[in-house]
């Protein structure tokens, strides 16, 4: 099995607003990984985490950003010896999970990627977290906050912008789009346009490292969910969890 990049290159964020955000402390990083082992298992529909067992992270902070790796985390079929890398930078509002990185190490010890995740652990003074994994992983949203209002509004005004662009241009300019909820520790959030059916996959990681919203030019990146069973999956939640709003497309 390759190495299963699920969230890109490591995205260097960190606080906005007026308020810095503090170093990271172990705790943080366990809690970040918890809620980030919960959307994996909700919205990517990772099946593999070991939920309700106790796991193990080794753990090296540098001020606001945090490297884990933990070897236990994940139960992979066929897969003997498996693990987990993390990134977790510390945020005005809270500790994000920007990356995660999945290696088999019996065939991938060795490779600049495996080599590269692990030495940003053992590179350094790094100290052994234990992790109480949840038993269940039903989705609880944040209350509004101003960062998740912000992103909201950059959320539609991306979305506006991806129908305008290159998307099917609806008659009469007005498209019905449901929007799932999310938290603003999302690596992603979720769409349905009702009038194709399409579902958007929207990534809420920005490689501004001063914005929860896109950046200078306020926009988040938008990819079509390829059909199948995990867009299948995407649209059950995003009716569930969803409310819909009217774009108008000029």
């Amino acid at each position: 099995m390759r190495a299963v990049r699920l969230v890109g290159a490591a995205l260097a964020l960190i606080a906005t607003g007026p308020a810095a955000a503090a170093d990271l402390t172990n705790r943080d990083v366990a809690e970040a990984l918890k809620r980030h082992v919960c959307f994996s298992r909700v919205w990517w529909g990772d099946p593999y985490a070991r939920l309700g067992q106790t796991v193990h992270l080794d753990v090296r902070m540098d001020g606001r950003t945090a490297y884990a790796w933990s070897e236990d985390m994940r139960a992979v079929p066929r897969t003997p010896k498996w693990a987990d890398s993390y990134v977790v930078v510390a945020r005005a509002a809270g500790p994000v999970v920007t990356q995660r990185s999945g290696y088999n190490i019996d065939l991938l010890r060795g490779e600049p990627a495996f080599e590269r995740d692990r030495r940003r652990v053992y590179g350094g003074r790094s100290e052994r977290v234990r992790l109480e994994l949840p038993t269940a992983c039903e989705p609880r949203f944040d209350p509004d906050t101003p960062q998740k209002a912000e992103m909201r509004q950059t959320l539609m005004g991306s979305l506006t912008n991806a129908v305008r662009t290159w998307g099917r241009r609806p008659a009469g300019g007005l498209v019905r789009m449901t929007v799932a909820n999310f938290n603003i520790d999302y690596p992603e959030a979720f769409a349905l346009r009702q009038d194709t059916g399409e579902v958007l996959r929207v990534s809420l990681l920005s490689n501004d490292p001063a914005s929860y919203a896109g950046g200078a030019g306020r926009q988040y990146a938008v990819t079509p969910a390829p059909r199948g069973p995990t867009a299948l999956q995407l649209r059950r939640l995003i009716l569930k969890y969803g409310r819909t709003e009217v774009i108008r497309v000029r």
